[in-house]
């Protein structure tokens, strides 16, 4: 891995190589890894230079994500432990039974119940865990999105041609060129006024899109609180996950 000194700071960093023209891309990962994104005809000593010349901002992101790790750390999925629906904290109830455990959770109160297989190693009661609220947040997700959808294409007159749920790690949702809408299954986390937002973002690509002040525009008629909602998103998007 390559690397380069910024005062007494070291940045470590990858390269990956594609058919880019000229453009370098930099991205930090939640994990602080450093990833440059470069065409084949650019040379190490170059991609070096630009590295230094963002070496302040990298580090600060760095910072961030390492902040952000230590103020939401990785779930254990055990007992006890809170997670959010709908913007509401719910707190796991995980029993052990001798048979293999139901796929789908039990909302009762505020509480989630998983029944798991008491053979499983901790690793894997870890893993089935998960992947059992995974699936439970994109089923919720898809009842829920197609609800909101329902009610906002009438009020803005749009219709999408198709509508899917994905796992997308960086985007809430996004509007094809052929009029098909993707969201983040983790939507089902947020509360239902952030879903709004999201899905009415999505809408009005249909009609606009960039994000022009036209574009701006059409999403406060539906939403007129849309900056508020937009700002939350933006702050609390280290809840969302799991």
């Amino acid at each position: 891995m390559a690397h380069i000194n910024y005062g007494t700071k070291r940045i470590e960093y990858s390269v990956k190589r594609g058919r880019r023209k000229k453009t370098v891309a930099i991205n930090v990962t939640p994990t602080a890894q450093t990833i440059v994104l470069a065409p084949y005809s650019l040379n190490k000593e170059k991609i070096k230079e630009i590295i230094k010349k963002k070496a302040k901002w990298i580090l600060e992101k760095q910072a961030y994500f390492k902040r952000l790790a230590t103020l939401f750390p990785e779930k254990e999925f055990t007992s006890g432990e809170q997670v959010l629906f709908l913007g509401r904290k719910y707190r796991l109830k995980i029993k052990e039974v001798q048979r293999e455990g139901s796929k789908v959770p039990r909302l009762i109160g505020r509480r989630i119940f998983i029944s798991i297989n008491q053979q499983s190693t901790q690793r894997e009661k870890k893993e089935i865990i998960k992947d059992i609220l995974v699936k439970w947040y994109f089923l919720e997700s898809v009842e829920m999105i197609e609800q909101r959808v329902k009610r906002y294409c009438k009020q803005l007159g749009v219709i999408p041609r198709d509508i899917k749920i994905k796992d997308q790690k960086k985007r809430w949702g996004s509007c094809s060129n052929n009029g098909i809408l993707r969201f983040n299954w983790r939507i089902a986390m947020a509360p239902i006024s952030i879903i709004d937002y999201i899905v009415v973002h999505e809408l009005c690509h249909l009609k606009i899109k960039n994000h022009s002040s036209d574009f701006w525009k059409l999403v406060s008629l539906a939403l007129p609180s849309y900056q508020e909602r937009r700002e939350w998103l933006k702050t609390n998007m280290p809840l969302l996950k799991l």
